[in-house]
């Protein structure tokens, strides 16, 4: 469900105390060598369903950015995903409608877990983009689907959103982008809520004004869990979240609330804390 982009230290001692804490509940903020790609897929992306602690979770994120992108609405010539993880399906959405497409992340672990797939070394992701396929009701198939995201695939780079200019890899560097997509990344590389504002200031760099932003994301976390390691959130609130993206001038064209739509969770499960999730639609203004 979650994917790492921006680096902290590791923390091994909990907030009662500081005793050092058991395998199975040791907390992290994005270390790259404690977050294991393959284990991320089993527990959160291995189906549809997701993990069956966060009900409707996954479906209702495939739902939104399928939606996002079907109208043909947003459109360009390239495309930046923020924080793509192990698995680019937010990607797969956007593909039809860009001539090139850059996948990041913090992780190496994930760069190297995408560069294999788009060597054709893994095949890792068949649920998620049938489903999708299915909802965008595609002519297409699945293999010429992928086909086509393998293809306008650019570059693969390392990101860190907490920086000022979070893509300095050398095919980008300086780009602006005409649209930004981001799942599950900014408030997994915040540990507070002015991190959480100062990486969409560092995000908002890369958009041309006039831009589409696709986000993606939970509210009211503290923590989600990959294998044995539990990583650190920034805690956001609905409000907030809104608040912190008109302030930096981008205009919500529409916000989807899973609470509001899909069933219920059970809330402070063992591999995350969230309350609410959402799928958000914003325009860069144009000043």
């Amino acid at each position: 469900m979650w994917g790492p982009c921006a680096l902290y230290s590791k923390v091994q001692c909990n907030e009662n105390g500081g005793k050092k804490m058991s395998a199975k509940t040791i907390l992290t903020t994005h270390r790259d060598v404690d977050f294991d790609p393959e284990t991320f897929i089993s527990t959160y992306y291995s189906s549809v369903a997701g993990h069956e602690e966060d009900g409707d979770l996954i479906k209702f994120f495939l739902d939104g950015l399928s939606d996002a992108f079907k109208s043909g609405t947003i459109v360009g010539a390239q495309i930046l995903d923020i924080g793509t993880g192990p698995i680019p399906h937010t990607a797969f959405c956007a593909a039809p409608w860009f001539e090139e497409i850059t996948l990041s992340d913090f992780s190496q672990k994930n760069l190297d877990f995408l560069q294999k797939w788009k060597n054709g070394e893994i095949n890792h992701m068949d649920p998620i983009l049938n489903y999708l396929v299915q909802v965008d009701k595609s002519s297409s198939t699945v293999e010429k689907r992928q086909d086509e995201l393998k293809r306008k695939i650019k570059n693969i780079v390392k990101c860190d959103v907490t920086q000022p200019n979070p893509v300095v890899s050398t095919p980008v560097d300086g780009v602006v982008f005409d649209a930004i997509t981001s799942s599950l990344c900014l408030e997994s590389a915040s540990v507070t809520l002015d991190d959480y504002e100062k990486s969409v200031q560092n995000l908002s760099g890369l958009l041309k004004p006039g831009g589409h932003l696709v986000l993606v994301g939970v509210l009211e976390e503290t923590f989600y869990r990959v294998g044995d390691f539990r990583f650190k959130c920034a805690y956001i609130r609905k409000d907030q979240l809104q608040d912190i993206w008109e302030k930096e001038g981008f205009e919500i064209l529409s916000l989807k609330d899973f609470n509001d739509t899909c069933s219920s969770h059970k809330a402070g499960n063992d591999f995350s804390d969230f309350q609410n999730a959402f799928v958000m639609v914003a325009k860069k203004r144009e000043y």
